[in-house]
């Protein structure tokens, strides 16, 4: 059952009950062990549970010998490959992931149960009889039980061979769910990420309007059918507002997959950079300003803190915020909190950043990146970095070729002469 129930998760790209993002339990089920060979392990796990659950029905008395002896020969092959890959997938949370999934481990400890069970129950001969005589006696009584041992152990030795061997994507692209599908309409904009406006000021002539708080240009881009409204001219952005295409990009700053991308992805628009516009959104992976995650990560210590001072910058200076997100997005992992600190105070300005820093947009702009993210998560889709291109969601971190490959595919522009 609990084969199946993560069977069925991987298949429909669902979230399993109590596994938030970021957690134990959903790092190791997206991670590239939970499949082999691009298929979900727990697909061949209901497999195996499956005929081992029903030879179990045919040791029975009733049956002739000839029958028993087959299905003895099932059980113990079947429970020693149980067995066998029990201690490889423990051994992966354990020492490798670092990470236990609650699920995993309890499927695990049953087949390691059913594995016992069956092990004490095999006709082996006498009670009083050694390790080697029993295996002995249990091999003359199920002379087919060499060959099952055989597959057993070579089922074992593809499976690890798969894993070790085979390299999955890193990246992912899904269509946005079903009705969600992102708008490029522009409308007015009456306040920062506000509600929908009517359907009068959203179909403006021109699609540009001024913010009627801020006297500013507006440029209004909703997503999932209006539910989120982003203006481009208040979120830091790479290109011009007014640029035909739009890429709305999640991203943590203390998130390694996320860091590997920003170079990627300023390539790209500046490839594009009379066409394509990035927003790049700030969403940190932290409960501290996340309710979506459960508890805290050692990985992404201060993401909330890195967040607010990526949006000062914007706020305080636009012009420098650039330059502070290519120095604090340099390397595996973020400079300390305080030396980003100093930065942006260097950049910025001491007061201008501090008076940026009080500024109530920038909770609510953290707010309405965490509320966009939630969606996504909802939808099965809670792998990091995440982009919203077109009609699709693109997860993962993309080569800078697969990048180009997917702005192309998606907006129709040329690529430039190898990107």
């Amino acid at each position: 059952a609990l084969s199946a129930y993560l069977a069925f998760l991987s298949l429909t790209q669902g979230v399993a009950l109590g596994c938030g993002p970021e957690s134990s339990c959903e790092r190791v089920l997206s991670s590239r062990w939970a499949y082999w060979l691009g298929l979900p392990v727990s697909l061949f796990a209901v497999s195996v549970d499956g005929l081992l659950f029903g030879w179990s029905f045919h040791v029975g008395p009733g049956w002739p010998v000839e029958r028993r002896r087959l299905a003895w020969t099932w059980l113990i092959s079947l429970a020693v490959l149980v067995s066998g890959a029990a201690l490889w997938f423990v051994g992966l949370q354990l020492f490798v992931m670092h990470s236990i999934c609650p699920y995993c481990m309890a499927a695990h400890a049953s087949g390691a149960i059913a594995a016992g069970l069956i092990f004490s129950a095999a006709p082996r001969g006498t009670s009083g009889a050694s390790a080697a005589g029993g295996l002995a006696t249990l091999l003359s009584r199920l002379p087919r039980l060499k060959v099952g041992l055989l597959l057993a152990f070579a089922g074992l030795a593809f499976l690890i061979a798969g894993q070790l061997l085979h390299q999955p994507k890193t990246f992912a692209e899904h269509p946005l769910p079903s009705g969600h599908a992102v708008s490029n309409r522009l409308a007015l904009l009456t306040s920062s990420n506000a509600a929908v406006p009517s359907a009068a000021a959203a179909t403006s002539a021109t699609g540009l309007a001024v913010n009627r708080s801020t006297n500013l240009p507006s440029r209004l881009f909703p997503i999932f059918a209006n539910q989120f409204l982003l203006d481009l001219y208040e979120v830091p952005i790479s290109g011009t507002a007014t640029n035909e295409h739009v890429i709305v990009s999640l991203f943590d700053y203390t998130c390694h997959h996320c860091r590997a991308m920003h170079e990627s992805l300023m390539e790209v628009q500046k490839a594009f950079s009379e066409r394509l516009v990035i927003a790049s959104l700030p969403m940190p992976l932290d409960p501290g300003c996340n309710a979506t995650m459960l508890r805290p990560n050692p990985k992404h210590t201060n993401a909330c803190a890195y967040a607010r001072l990526g949006l000062a910058v914007w706020r305080a200076d636009r012009a420098r915020h650039r330059e502070f997100d290519d120095w604090l997005m340099a390397g595996e992992t973020p400079p300390p909190l305080a030396a980003a600190l100093e930065k942006a105070e260097q950049l910025v300005g001491q007061d201008r950043l501090s008076q940026a820093s009080q500024d109530p947009w920038v909770e609510r702009q953290i707010r309405f990146d965490v509320g966009l993210y939630e969606q996504t998560y909802r939808a099965g889709r809670g792998d990091m970095p995440q982009m919203i291109v077109g009609t699709n969601i693109a997860l993962g971190t993309y080569p800078k070729a697969e990048l180009f490959r997917l702005v192309t595919k998606n907006f129709g522009l040329n690529p430039p002469v190898n990107p």
